[in-house]
């Protein structure tokens, strides 16, 4: 079992995060919902399957930043990715880079929060 099983980006303008994360990773995010005094839209998930869920909220006590937990996401081909991203709005602020079998990047997403990405190295 993974130990994480959810993850929360913060983010001031929650209309902007979507737009950017919708670009930047080719998926369709959940209308924002209101939970416990912030709004938040998950990103696609699924129940059973492994790995952690993760949403992007907006709320008092949620800061962007680029200290901090550092959230790594997984990507089939890093190269388009970085591409995508930076379309999208990001900054890269590191790599890419190998590490052990991965390639991995680091970009600031449209709130300014530090994000790494990685993808296998092809084989």
């Amino acid at each position: 079992m993974n130990p994480v099983m959810h993850v929360e980006i913060a983010v001031a303008d929650l209309a902007r995060a979507i737009a950017f994360y919708q670009q930047w990773l080719q998926v369709v995010i959940d209308a924002p919902v209101h939970v416990h005094d912030c709004t938040m839209a998950y990103l696609p998930f699924e129940d059973d399957a492994g790995g952690a869920s993760m949403a992007l909220v907006q709320g008092a006590d949620y800061r962007p930043s680029e200290q901090g937990a550092r959230i790594y996401i997984g990507v089939d081909d890093l190269d388009a990715s970085l591409a995508r991203a930076q379309q999208a709005g990001a900054a890269l602020r590191f790599g890419p880079a190998e590490a052990g079998g991965w390639r991995v990047a680091e970009i600031a997403d449209s709130e300014g929060n530090r994000i790494a990405v990685q993808a296998p190295i092809a084989t």
